[in-house]
């Protein structure tokens, strides 16, 4: 073979190697290939990759219906808050191509995960069926601590969130109902009888020592002044100890009431959010 020959030879193969090369990368980026490439992103938790994934493949290949839920999903999942504003936007202008159920579910899973308090939220709430709005509207107000509007809402919705979601309902009943301890009860009690205070806000241990405290030093003084009179010196670092204490007693039993109530509503707000977050 001659040398020209050879070159023309080598340039066919050259150009048949870079056409190929050419097209199997095409096939790797086309829009089958690129989404499936973002579902496993997604499905190995892979989620800030698989958004930019889904936002090329909507950047390319815009308006797919699968394509916008998907990446607002990846989103909620990765916590990526703010991008909650766009997904709004972007759920709004394809509800015509997308089911708006399906939309509305999506978006309102994503706000109550980022705790928002947008009034678009209601937007979106109002293309639900009635039962499942009612869900949706509830959680809003206990994601975002709106209690006297919870208490409302459950109320004048009873029947529809009892019918499919009667836990919720129950604990907002419960929560509406709960009776709170006073500070300025627990203070007097204490002043009373020592200790007294923090056994009303059921802590028992404390209401122990505190009594134990106050009235051994405080009968140890009364003996001690008993014995030498005001000029005894152990009755007045006694005194001292119990009056201490005393004081103590009572700013510890209206802290402990205040202490019982908070955690009475944390402990209704966790379970709330509990059953929120693992029912969408």
């Amino acid at each position: 073979m001659t040398l020209s020959g050879k070159k023309i030879s080598f340039f066919v193969v050259a150009v048949c190697v870079l056409t190929i090369s050419s097209s199997a990368q095409q096939n790797l980026m086309d829009f089958d290939n690129s989404l499936k490439f973002a579902r496993y992103l997604k499905s190995t938790h892979q989620y800030r990759f698989a958004s930019e994934e889904y936002e090329r493949l909507n950047f390319l290949w815009p308006g797919d219906t699968s394509v916008i839920l998907e990446l607002v999903q990846t989103y909620r999942f990765n916590n990526q808050c703010d991008k909650l504003e766009a997904s709004f936007g972007l759920l709004k202008q394809n509800l015509f191509r997308i089911d708006s159920s399906h939309a509305a579910r999506e978006y309102l899973s994503f706000a109550l995960t980022c705790r928002s308090d947008s009034e678009k939220y209601f937007e979106f709430s109002s293309l639900l069926k009635s039962g499942e709005r009612s869900f949706y509207e509830l959680g809003h107000f206990w994601v975002t601590q709106k209690y006297d509007s919870a208490f409302n809402y459950n109320r004048n919705n009873e029947d529809l969130i009892k019918a499919e979601h009667n836990y919720l309902y129950q604990l907002t009943y419960d929560f509406e109902h709960e009776k709170y301890k006073s500070p300025a009860l627990g203070l007097v009690m204490s002043a009373v009888i020592p200790g007294s205070g923090k056994l009303y806000s059921k802590r028992t241990g404390d209401a122990l020592i505190s009594f134990l405290f106050v009235s051994t030093n405080a009968y140890a003084s009364y003996r001690a002044f008993n014995r030498k009179g005001i000029k005894s010196a152990n009755g007045w670092i006694f005194g001292g100890l119990a009056f201490s204490f005393y004081s103590a007693n009572l700013y510890g039993s209206a802290k402990a009431a205040k202490r019982y109530n908070n955690d009475l509503r944390t402990r209704y707000q966790n379970n709330a959010e509990n059953y929120i977050y693992t029912s969408f």
